[in-house]
Parts: C-alpha cells; sequence; structure tokens
C-alpha cells in the first residue's frame, strides 16, 4: 500500500513539473507587426538569482505608452511586490504595504530590493525590439535571438511558433555572473 501511494505520488510529481515546462498551444502571434505594438499585457513565470539568492513566482505586467504597472507574486499568488512606472514617478509596493516612491524605476528596484533590474527598457526587451544602442542577434527569421545591452544580455525563445512576428514564450536576462532573471511568458496580450 505504501508503495503504491509511493508510486502515485511519484507520477503526480513528474505530471506536474511536465505542466510546468511546456509551451503554450496558442501561438503568441500578435495582430499588427511587433514593431508597431505600444501596449501589451503578460501573465507568467519568473526566477531571479542574485548573486547566492534566489527568488521565484508568478509576474503580471500592463505595458502602455503611459507607463507599467507589475505585479510579483510568490509561487501561490499572493502579492510579493507592485512596481508602477509612470513619466518622473515611480512607485513600489512590498507585501508589507511599505511605499518607496523615487524618478527613476530601475533606480527605485535597485534601492529598495538591493539589485537592479531593468524595469524602464523591459517593455521593449519582451516585445523582443532592439534599441539603436544594442547589438542584435537574429535568426533566419529576423527575430531578436540574443539582445546586448546597457551591460545586459538577453536570450529570446519563441518556442515552436516559426513566424516572424511571434513573440517571445522565455526570456533570459543575464548582468554579468551575478544576476540573472528568467521570464516564462503564459499568456500574451498585445495591441
Amino acid at each position: 500500500m505504501v508503495a503504491a501511494f509511493l508510486r502515485l505520488g511519484a507520477g503526480a510529481l513528474l505530471a506536474l513539473l511536465a505542466a510546468c515546462s511546456t509551451v503554450p498551444e496558442r501561438y503568441a502571434v500578435p495582430a499588427v507587426a511587433r514593431e508597431t505594438l505600444q501596449s501589451f499585457q503578460i501573465e507568467g513565470r519568473f526566477s531571479l538569482r542574485y548573486e547566492q539568492a534566489s527568488y521565484s513566482g508568478k509576474i503580471a505586467w500592463r505595458h502602455a505608452p503611459e507607463g507599467d504597472d507589475i505585479f510579483l507574486m510568490n509561487p501561490f499568488g499572493q502579492g510579493a511586490a507592485e512596481i508602477s512606472r509612470r513619466p518622473g514617478v515611480a512607485r513600489l509596493v512590498t507585501a508589507d504595504q511599505k511605499e518607496f516612491q523615487a524618478a527613476d524605476a530601475d533606480q527605485l528596484v535597485a534601492d529598495v530590493l538591493g539589485y537592479p533590474l531593468p524595469v524602464a527598457g523591459m517593455g521593449e526587451w519582451l516585445l523582443a525590439r532592439a534599441t539603436p544602442a544594442g547589438a542584435a542577434e537574429r535568426d533566419g527569421a529576423g527575430r531578436l535571438l540574443r539582445l546586448q545591452e546597457a551591460g545586459w544580455s538577453i536570450d529570446y525563445d519563441y518556442g515552436d511558433n516559426p513566424s516572424p512576428q511571434a513573440l517571445p514564450v522565455r526570456l533570459t536576462a543575464r548582468r554579468g555572473e551575478a544576476l540573472e532573471l528568467k521570464l516564462r511568458i503564459d499568456d500574451w496580450s498585445a495591441q
């Protein structure tokens, strides 16, 4: 009887792990060209490694020309942090409802959380759009595979979506050896 429970538990664990690693069936292709997109929403998962510490959870991000709203949740969906960015002001609210404000979102995150994250530039990175300052490597379809920009190295994965307009399903951003941010995008809504 114990052996049966162990087999059942092992099977459930394997099914759970397989479910976490699959690419969504619905391809992430916007209705308009990626280069002209102004707004998007994503839902997904993140993992962050900074020096010896690591964090993981869920992410919901709304991006528009007027700013960003980023919600970070623990793996169980409880709020961990909320970051809002508007022209000239950024706000970060922690899980214990402490609120911090600054003029620059990147600096605010670095000051409060203790490590740098490219909040201001990440919207363009999520859309797999290189800026003129970035060094880009592209695949045969013209999609961004790797970007070197502002001290960051960003790698893109489009799953098995062959479209030149595909939006990434995975993104890995590294800053040196000490900092790595991985995003797994489960749902895209782009306009």
